[in-house]
């Protein structure tokens, strides 16, 4: 090879290691590169495992992205583990959508959370995760989350993206990052319909847990989170860091119906430090209704490190950053909660962003309408349209949520037929006849687009976002 080829094929990589997870990515973990360059999963069945399934692709080794021909539902007897990284599992490929459930009659301690990832890099779009939980569930043998990102010997899981999520009818925390957990996005994702066996209705939790670690910055970006009792979100950290990498950032986020407690900020796990938790809360939107009570406010702070937090939460100041509440009793700003009776904030919100904020904010008047036109996983099924009619009309919104879950609970989707792929390289052929590629030649997915909106990425990563914008509404 001449020194010109290297010269660009180095030039190329180093470009390639500059690109955001797809254009318009945002957020702590917008570096996130996937399977980007990888092989591909053709998930063509919705068994558990074996060939075809998508635990074969999703638990497999190196560089990969899974792509769906088939539609419906994914029942689990064990959780999925991701133990190697540089993943992208592309749900919206599916021609009708996929859920993800657990098994009914398993035994707890063998499922728990359907999707647990313990490996760096990672990209999940377009998922419905719901474990749901049947009346002889035993919470003792295993908390039923969603997702879960955790440690995993010395890997610390970093750079992942979850985008178009619906996560739901779980029976711990929607979602967790635990254990040094770090550079994360979730955004465009609904939370919702959780279960609610010994009031154990929780949303997302990120580093908010005695085994916190060295945890990292987590960018939560113009999500929803409905009718969750606890941690809407919550939010913990070992202070700022040197550069702010340790700040967490709600941005864009509208928590409808919230039950006890709003953005929990140092939760209720304290440790021997009490060095306090740093969180940025913008441009978003608290909405009181039926399950909302008090001691419930904007930001919920544990009293353990309540002198130590530091947060930015404006109300009111009229900036562009300033967070809505609504509802009537008014939601106040701040209150130190932990178990016992509420008492107002001793400090005040910080008078600006801690660090700069890592991502665009949109205002707070034509937030909710974007929100519940654009979130969550994608063709929208019974289930989130159901949620999003709450979201709308809060009134109407569950004051209590059920314990357990029937067959009845989930919906059942289905799609029509797959478009053809003559050469299983993830790209339909009408794609890439369209686009002067080979539709005989699996190799050339991983071909640099030369120009344009997607210049610099695999023209797979291409065909894979146009998919996705051409299922979600505009």
């Amino acid at each position: 090879m001449t020194a010109t080829l290297i010269a660009l094929a180095l030039a190329t990589a180093q470009s390639a290691r500059a690109l955001d997870t797809f254009p318009g990515a945002s957020g702590a973990g917008r570096a996130t590169t996937g399977g980007r360059g990888g092989a591909v999963f053709i998930v063509t069945n919705t068994a558990d495992s074996g060939q075809g399934s998508l635990r074969a692709c999703m638990e497999s080794t190196g560089p990969r992205t899974c792509v769906f021909r088939t539609s419906g539902t994914i029942q689990l007897a064990t959780q999925i583990v991701v133990s190697s990284g540089a993943l992208t599992v592309a749900g919206q490929t599916s021609p009708g959508g996929v859920q993800i459930r657990l098994k009914p009659g398993i035994a707890d301690i063998d499922a728990a959370t359907p999707i647990r990832i313990v490996a760096s890099n990672v990209f999940l779009r377009h998922l419905r995760v719901r474990p749901g939980n049947e009346p002889a569930w035993d919470r003792t043998r295993g908390n039923r989350s969603g997702i879960g990102i955790e440690k995993l010997g010395a890997v610390d899981p970093q750079d992942i993206y979850l985008d178009h999520m619906s996560v739901g009818y779980g029976s711990d925390q929607a979602m967790y990052s635990f254990q040094s957990g770090k550079n994360i996005t979730v955004a465009y994702s609904l939370f919702a319909y959780p279960l609610s066996p010994l009031d154990h209705d929780y949303g997302p939790i990120f580093c908010s847990d005695q085994h916190r670690g060295d945890c990292g910055k987590t960018t939560l970006w113009r999500d929803i989170i409905s009718s969750y009792r606890w941690r809407n979100p919550a939010l913990k950290s070992v202070g700022c860091g040197a550069h702010n990498e340790r700040v967490h950032d709600v941005i864009n986020t509208l928590i409808s119906n919230p039950g006890q407690f709003g953005i929990m900020v140092a939760d209720d796990h304290p440790d021997a430090s009490n060095i306090g938790t740093c969180a940025n809360v913008v441009a978003s939107i608290m909405e009181r209704g039926p399950k909302s009570t008090d001691p419930i406010a904007l930001i919920n702070q544990g009293n353990d490190t309540a002198a130590t937090n530091r947060w930015y939460a404006p109300v009111g100041t009229g900036s562009a950053n300033d967070n809505l509440l609504l509802g009537s009793p008014a939601i106040p700003q701040c209150r130190i909660t932990k178990l016992g009776p509420p008492t107002p904030c001793t400090e005040a919100s910080q008078t600006a962003p801690i660090g700069a904020l890592s991502a665009p904010i949109m205002g707070t008047a034509t937030l909710k309408n974007h929100l519940m036109q654009q979130v969550g996983a994608f063709p929208r099924d019974s289930l989130d349209a159901k949620w999003i009619g709450f979201v709308n009309n809060v009134s109407m919104a569950p004051a209590t949520n059920p314990p357990y879950t029937t067959s009845a609970s989930f919906p059942t989707i289905t799609g029509p037929p797959a478009p053809v792929d003559s050469d299983n390289d993830g790209m339909p052929k009408s794609f890439e006849q369209a686009n002067g590629l080979n539709p005989n030649n699996a190799a050339d997915r991983n071909n640099i687009v030369p120009s344009g909106t997607y210049a610099g990425y695999t023209w797979l990563e291409r065909y894979l976002d146009e998919r996705h914008q051409a299922i979600t509404p505009p």
